[in-house]
C-alpha cells in the first residue's frame, strides 16, 4: 500500500470513528464544546480526503473506499437520538398527520383535532401552533417514513438512502462534465452533509438529490425527465425556485411549465387547505432570523427589519438574473445562485449548506469548504439558550464563524480573476 493509499484510508477510518463517537454521546445540546472539538477532528480527516482525492488517480480502491467510509459513517449515525435539532420530530409528527388523513398545511399540531395523535415525542415537536412549511414530496416522505415504522431512526434512515444516492448520481454527473469520480468525496465525506443527515435526519437530502438528478439528465439531454426531476426537487424544498431566471432568459417555456404542473399536480392532495398553504412559510419568511450576519447589521443600520428583508432579496433577484445572462453552464449558475442566496439570507441553519456541497465538487472552492466546518460554531445557540432563553449566536462566535470565511471568499475570488486575466492576455 502506498503513503498515499494509507493516509486516505486513515482519514477515512478517523471519519467514521468520530462519528461513531458523535452518535454514542447523549445531549450533544449540552456538550457543546465536545460536540465542536470531535466536529473539528472530522473536518481535519475530511479535509486530508479531499487533498488526496484531488491529487489521485479514481481507481476502484479509492472509489471503493470512498463510497464505504460514505455509507458507514452515516450508519453509525442512524440510531443516535438527534438532540442537535427538532426538526425530525416535527417530520414524523406531519408523516403521521398524512397518514390519518389529516392536511398538516391546514393543522397545526396544537389544533385539538389532533389531540388524539399525542404521545410521548409530541413535546419534541416544534413551532407547535404553526401548519406546516415543508412542501409536498417532503410530506410524502415524512408520511413513507411513518408507514414503514413511525420513528425518528426509520426517517433518518429514508434520507440517508436519499443521500448515499446523490453521491452515485455525483459520480456520473461528473464523469459526464469529464471530471474525476473522486471529487464526490467533497460531498460523500463531508462532515456536515453526513451529521445533518445521518444523525438530525434533514430533509434536504431528499431535495439535493431531486436537484443533482436534474442537472445530471439536463446535461445529458434527456429534459423533460429533467425538468420533472427539478420539479420534485421544488416540492421537497422551495430553494430551487433560485433556477427560475436560467430558464426565463433562455425561454425554454416548455420546461418551466413541467416544473409548474409537477408541482400543481403535488399540492392537489393539500389543496383544501386553500390560504393556509403558505401562511406559516410567509410567517418564516417574513420574521425568522438566525445567523445572518448581513441582515443582522442592515437591520441594524436601518432599524427596520423588513426593509433589510425586501433589500436582501432584492440583491438576490438582482444577482441571480445578472448570473442567468452570463452564465450558459446550469451547474455553474446553481451554485452561483445557492452561494447568493447563503450569503443574503436571514436565516442560515447548518443544513441549508447541504444544497451547496454538491456544487464544490464540481467547483470547489476554500471558502465554502471551510465554512462547511465553520458554520457548526452556530450550535453555540444552545449555550446560550441554556443560560438565558434566548436563540442567538454571541458576536464573538459569528467573527469566527464567518471572518475566516469571508477572507477565504474574497481570496478565492481575487485569485479566479487573476487566473482568468492571465488567459485572456
Amino acid at each position: 500500500m502506498t503513503r498515499e493509499r494509507g493516509l486516505f484510508l486513515t482519514a477515512g477510518m478517523a471519519l467514521v470513528a468520530v462519528f461513531a463517537a458523535i452518535g454514542s454521546s447523549a445531549s450533544l445540546h449540552t456538550r457543546v464544546g465536545y460536540f465542536l472539538a470531535l466536529y473539528g477532528f472530522a473536518f481535519a480527516a475530511y479535509v486530508l480526503g479531499v487533498r488526496i482525492a484531488f491529487r489521485a488517480e479514481p481507481d476502484r480502491w479509492l472509489l471503493g473506499v470512498m463510497l464505504a467510509v460514505a455509507v458507514v459513517a452515516r450508519a453509525v449515525l442512524v440510531p443516535a437520538h438527534p438532540d442537535l435539532s427538532t426538526d425530525i420530530h416535527r417530520y414524523l409528527w406531519e408523516g403521521r398527520v398524512v397518514l390519518h388523513g389529516g392536511n398538516p398545511f391546514a393543522l397545526a399540531p396544537a389544533d385539538s383535532s389532533l389531540t388524539f395523535m399525542r404521545d410521548d415525542g409530541f413535546e419534541l415537536v416544534n413551532h407547535r401552533d404553526m401548519a406546516t412549511i415543508y412542501p409536498p414530496l417532503a410530506q410524502g416522505a415524512f408520511a413513507l417514513g411513518a408507514w414503514l415504522h413511525p420513528t425518528v431512526t426509520m426517517l433518518k434512515a429514508l434520507f440517508v438512502l436519499f443521500d448515499i444516492a446523490t453521491v452515485m448520481v455525483l459520480m456520473k454527473l461528473l464523469r459526464a462534465r469529464g471530471r474525476s469520480p473522486g471529487h464526490a468525496l467533497v460531498y460523500a465525506w463531508s462532515p456536515l452533509v453526513i451529521l445533518e443527515t445521518g444523525h438530525s435526519g434533514h430533509l434536504d437530502a431528499l431535495g439535493v438529490f431531486f436537484l443533482v438528478c436534474g442537472i445530471l439528465l439536463l446535461t445529458g439531454r434527456r429534459e423533460r425527465w429533467g425538468f420533472v426531476a427539478l420539479g420534485a426537487a421544488f416540492l421537497a424544498k422551495y430553494l430551487t425556485v433560485v433556477l427560475l431566471p436560467f430558464f426565463v432568459v433562455r425561454r425554454r417555456w416548455a420546461g418551466i411549465l413541467i416544473v409548474v404542473a409537477v408541482a400543481v399536480v403535488g399540492y392537489l392532495p393539500f389543496a383544501g387547505a386553500g390560504a393556509e398553504l403558505v401562511r406559516s412559510l410567509r410567517t418564516y419568511s417574513g420574521t425568522w432570523w438566525f445567523n445572518g450576519p448581513p441582515f443582522m447589521a442592515l437591520s441594524g443600520i436601518l432599524g427596520e427589519p423588513i426593509t433589510a428583508r425586501r433589500l436582501l432579496a432584492a440583491a438576490g433577484i438582482v444577482f441571480a438574473i445578472a448570473a442567468a445572462f452570463r452564465e450558459r453552464d446550469l451547474a455553474r449558475y446553481t451554485y452561483l445562485v445557492i452561494g447568493c442566496s447563503l450569503l443574503l439570507a436571514p436565516t442560515v441553519y447548518p443544513w441549508y449548506l447541504i444544497w451547496m456541497v454538491p456544487f464544490l465538487c464540481i467547483f470547489p472552492n476554500r471558502g465554502w469548504i471551510a465554512f462547511t466546518g465553520l458554520v457548526a460554531l452556530s450550535y453555540w445557540v444552545w449555550v446560550v439558550y441554556a443560560a438565558s432563553g434566548a436563540w442567538i449566536v454571541p458576536t464573538r462566535v459569528l467573527a469566527a464563524e464567518y471572518i475566516p470565511f469571508y477572507l477565504l471568499l474574497a481570496w478565492e475570488a481575487a485569485r479566479g480573476s487573476r487566473v482568468e486575466g492571465e488567459r485572456r492576455g
